[in-house]
């Protein structure tokens, strides 16, 4: 008698399993040690051990051969929503982040918020993200869904996004590039530059704001440096 086979399952991607504290792949990032971060060598110079592509610069000038494999888990995870959420052109609506917890109801709550952008609260078996009123749309857009990758993530205690912060953790890197990726598909971009060849107009069509399109346009390497 035959046994029965069990669906396999299917395992999380890192970004899921990331606890928040370092990148997933640190052990094995080459850009600690490579020509390819000059940041990172910079900060070995000085003496500084802790350079977990705190900054990204190996990914966001998007060096070849660049050794950052969780930013391609991160664009796979975010691919992922807009097919679940049958999304094939933009903007990307943000009821989409209703699918980043299919256990816990998620709740956008708008409040006018002095020194952040956003934050996430998880309140009770709830989470809940408030977003600055005194942000433009665009901006608030964005914030949401870098929010919502702290959901995904499970790692929001209370995850906070700063207006005009330089320096930011691992995490807060990571969750931009998740925004960025789910709201900007690399895909839509290339297909839709030919014909609009406008930063400004690319990010009126994406929902996004300006300064972020630029540096998404230079990152695929249609705009330079």
């Amino acid at each position: 008698m035959s046994r029965a086979v069990e669906p396999k399952k299917e395992m999380p991607t890192l970004a899921q399993l990331w606890s928040g504290k370092c990148c997933p792949h640190e052990t094995e990032c080459a850009c600690r040690t490579s020509d390819l971060c000059p940041e990172a060598k910079r900060k070995q110079a000085a003496g500084e051990r802790d350079y977990p592509m705190t900054y990204l610069t190996g990914c966001s000038f998007a060096y070849d051969h660049c050794c950052c494999r969780v930013l391609d888990e991160i664009e796979e995870l975010a691919d992922k929503y807009l097919k679940q959420a049958g999304i094939s052109e933009p903007p990307v609506p943000i009821d989409v982040i209703n699918l980043f917890d299919t256990q816990r109801p998620i709740e956008i709550r708008p409040l006018p918020l002095r020194r952040f952008l956003g934050c996430t609260w998880l309140v009770e078996n709830e989470w809940v993200i408030h977003l600055n009123s005194n942000s433009s749309p665009a901006v608030t857009n964005f914030t949401a869904f870098h929010e919502g990758f702290h959901i995904i993530c499970g790692n929001s205690g209370l995850a906070f996004k700063r207006a005009g912060d330089r320096y930011k953790k691992v995490s807060e890197r990571l969750a931009d590039y998740f925004a960025a990726s789910i709201l900007m598909p690399r895909h839509y971009v290339y297909g839709l530059w030919p014909e609009v060849k406008d930063p400004i107009k690319m990010s009126s069509i994406f929902g996004v704001p300006q300064p972020v399109m630029c540096d998404w346009l230079t990152r695929l390497r249609i705009l330079e440096t």
